[in-house]
C-alpha cells in the first residue's frame, strides 16, 4: 500500500489524500507542492467552488487507488484506469493538475501568488513576467540547460 502522508498543521484527512494525489499527478514532490504556500488555499478553493460530493468522490476513489497500489507502476495503473478513465473523474484531475501548473481555476486565478508559484514556471527553468524578475543582468548569463 502507498502511504498517504500525513500534512503537518492540517487536521482533515481528505487534504492529504489531495496533497498525495496532487503529488502523483503533477510529478511533483508534496514537499515542493507545499512550498508554493498555495496548499490549503488550493484545497479549501476547490472545496467552495464545486459540490462537495463530487470533490469527496474525487478523493475516495484517489484513497482507494493508494491503498491498492503497492508500488510506483501499480499506482501510475490505477491512475489511469480508476481517475482517468471516468470521464467526470478525470475533468476533476485535469483540473488539480491546473490549478497547481497554471494558478487557475476554469480560466481565472485563484490569487496573485496563484500565478507567480504556478509549477509551470519551474518547468519551463523561467519566471512569471512581471511578477518574480530574475534580477538585473539576468539575461547576460546563458540560462540553465535541463538537456546537458
Amino acid at each position: 500500500m502507498i502511504i498517504i502522508n500525513k500534512i503537518l498543521n492540517v487536521d482533515d484527512y481528505y487534504f492529504d489524500v489531495f496533497m498525495s494525489v496532487s503529488e502523483a499527478l503533477t510529478g511533483f514532490s508534496v514537499n515542493e507542492l507545499q512550498s508554493t504556500g498555495l496548499a490549503e488555499t488550493y484545497y479549501n478553493y476547490i472545496l467552495g467552488s464545486m459540490e462537495a460530493a463530487t470533490f469527496a468522490e474525487f478523493l475516495t476513489v484517489s484513497k482507494n487507488v493508494f491503498e491498492n497500489s503497492f508500488n510506483q507502476d501499480q499506482l501510475r495503473n490505477a491512475i489511469s484506469s480508476d481517475l482517468m478513465a471516468d470521464p467526470g473523474l478525470n475533468d476533476m484531475a485535469c483540473k488539480v493538475i491546473t490549478i497547481w501548473y497554471l494558478g487557475t481555476w476554469e480560466g481565472a486565478y485563484i490569487n496573485d501568488l496563484s500565478y507567480k508559484e504556478g509549477l509551470v514556471w519551474n518547468v519551463m527553468h523561467a519566471h512569471p513576467p512581471g511578477a518574480k524578475q530574475p534580477g538585473y543582468k539576468s539575461w547576460n548569463i546563458q540560462p540553465v540547460n535541463s538537456n546537458s
